[in-house]
């Protein structure tokens, strides 16, 4: 290749050094495969449409096959198991409670146990004087586990989480 040349393929006038040239010619390229419609892929189990869809559908299986309920020890009484089988079960010093306290240190309605469509248990304090205690804190607000223990006054409460008898999961 002459020196004008390579000095034209480098857009440069004056360029007058040695261009190698390749040393295998240059292969020639197969020729293209005929063209083929693709296939959609595959819709995906947990795309985001659909993640509300799977979601509700594995916590009504978990409602039904999933039941809880809360062992109440209260000072100088025999301990007494509550089951937890409705929405909400409020507990409190108030007759229309569903878990009647008789000691001072808890509210009228003082705390509410609401269980969730996912099948989930929360506690929540409804503004008490004295609190709901979990491990010496007061909390506003706990999503429980099974074996989570809570005070409200002197009475200890243990949510007790498992399958339902004679159910299958």
């Amino acid at each position: 290749m002459s020196a004008a040349t390579a000095a034209h393929r480098h857009g440069s006038a004056g360029y007058a050094g040695p261009v190698s040239e390749p040393e295998h010619p240059a292969a020639e390229a197969p020729a293209p495969a005929p063209a083929v419609p693709e296939a959609p892929p595959p819709e995906e189990k947990t795309a985001p449409h659909r993640l509300r869809e799977l979601a509700d559908k594995a916590a009504k299986k978990r409602r039904r096959t999933t039941g809880a309920e809360l062992l109440v020890r209260r000072p100088k009484s025999a301990e007494v198991r509550v089951p937890l089988d409705r929405t909400e079960t409020t507990i409190g010093r108030d007759q229309r409670c569903d878990i009647v306290l008789t000691e001072e240190k808890a509210s009228r309605r003082h705390a509410r146990i609401l269980r969730g469509d996912g099948g989930y248990f929360e506690i929540v304090d409804l503004g008490s004087r004295n609190g709901v205690v979990v491990d010496d804190e007061r909390v506003e607000r706990m999503t429980l586990m099974d074996g989570d223990r809570f005070v409200i006054g002197d009475t200890e409460f243990t949510i007790i989480v498992g399958p339902l008898p004679g159910v299958e999961p």
